[in-house]
């Protein structure tokens, strides 16, 4: 810890977290003094869909808590589709999986990568303008912070964290990721239906960018990760893929999945199964590739843990045990919550 940091542990610290929820953002906050949390509270807060700014209601809400601390950070959960994890490191690995590596931001671990496209996270920035974000976190780091947690388990395993809106996957060898995808679910008029978002690609270019934060191995002592110029944006592919698939000819097609998964899927399905029903087959469709597929180790996976933010069903849990044979181990936990205190152990250490 700088000196800097040691002298400002002695006074409040407001540390305020993001999380997108249905038609709606979480915004959850702890006030840490001498290293010990003094209160924490949280208030919810409308959101119109694709909104460029955020709402008047909540800029207030965060400047009238920044202007009462000497010291405010504030975090943001990542939740667009320009976003994935790869096994590997190396440019000629994320070339394997069609990403194009200048037009994304890294976070680099042992022995895989987390990426966000960096239009994403310009439009994350840009949302934020008049309130400033200091950290945007994947959530593979959180996903990958939560299984680290736990005793790490030897054999591959299939983590999830499950959120309202979305669904990071990804399958470990203790802390060795072999694949990995995030699955956005979008509710429309009470029923649960899927949209690939594809138009981040077209978002006008922003000037700067701010950070990308997360916690791995290379960034754990710095406090924030700067980004690089974004001038390569002029260079973007229109067509550039942003998903971890692979198809059976070792080729990426970032719709594959997707598209499998939404023929499978009827109204009628959605309106007698709903969420669970498409996660299951999400799932299902997911270890089938992973199986297939001679990119990946494809090791048979007989465990999933489940970090549950939301409200997985006692009827999913029954049906992944029952029909894909996987011994399931639940843990419920705040999204919100474990967001915040990242960004508490990033200042801290």
């Amino acid at each position: 810890m700088s000196f800097s940091n040691t002298i400002q542990k002695y006074f409040s610290n407001l540390f305020i977290s993001i999380v997108a929820e249905n038609n709606s953002y979480r915004v959850l906050s702890k006030v840490i003094k001498n290293s010990k949390q003094k209160v924490k509270f949280e208030k919810i807060f409308p959101v119109k869909p694709n909104a460029e700014f955020l709402s008047s209601e909540i800029e207030e809400y965060i400047i009238s808590l920044q202007e009462k601390y000497n010291f405010t950070y504030i975090s943001f959960l990542l939740d667009s589709m320009g976003q994935g994890a790869i096994k590997g490191t190396q440019a000629e690995d994320f070339a394997k999986y069609s990403v194009d590596i200048k037009s994304v931001k890294t976070i680099k671990f042992d022995t895989w990568s987390a990426y966000a496209s960096f239009i994403d996270i310009n439009w994350t920035n840009k949302i934020y303008a008049n309130i400033g974000i200091d950290f945007i976190y994947s959530p593979f780091a959180v996903l990958f912070h939560l299984l680290s947690e736990h005793k790490l388990k030897e054999r591959p395993t299939l983590y999830i964290l499950n959120q309202e809106e979305s669904i990071t996957f990804a399958i470990f060898k203790a802390k060795t990721l072999d694949f990995g995808v995030f699955y956005k679910i979008v509710k429309y008029d009470g029923l649960d239906s899927s949209e690939e978002v594809e138009n981040w690609e077209e978002e006008s270019e922003a000037e700067d960018v701010e950070n990308l934060a997360a916690l791995d191995e290379d960034s754990q002592e710095e406090e924030m990760t700067e980004l690089g110029d974004l001038s390569e944006l002029d260079t973007l592919d229109d067509n550039f893929e942003n998903d971890t698939f692979i198809d059976s000819d070792g080729y990426a097609d970032e719709n594959s999945l997707q598209d499998d998964l939404e023929d499978d899927i009827s109204i009628n399905d959605i309106e007698l199964y709903g969420r669970d029903l498409k996660i299951f087959k999400f799932i299902s469709r997911a270890l089938k590739e992973y199986y297939a597929n001679p990119v990946y180790d494809s090791n048979f996976i007989e465990k999933i843990v489940i970090f549950d933010g939301y409200d997985m069903s006692h009827e999913m849990i029954q049906s992944l045990e029952e029909e894909l044979y996987l011994d399931v181990e639940m843990h419920k936990l705040n999204v919100s919550e474990v967001v915040c205190d990242l960004s508490i152990g990033a200042i801290y250490g």
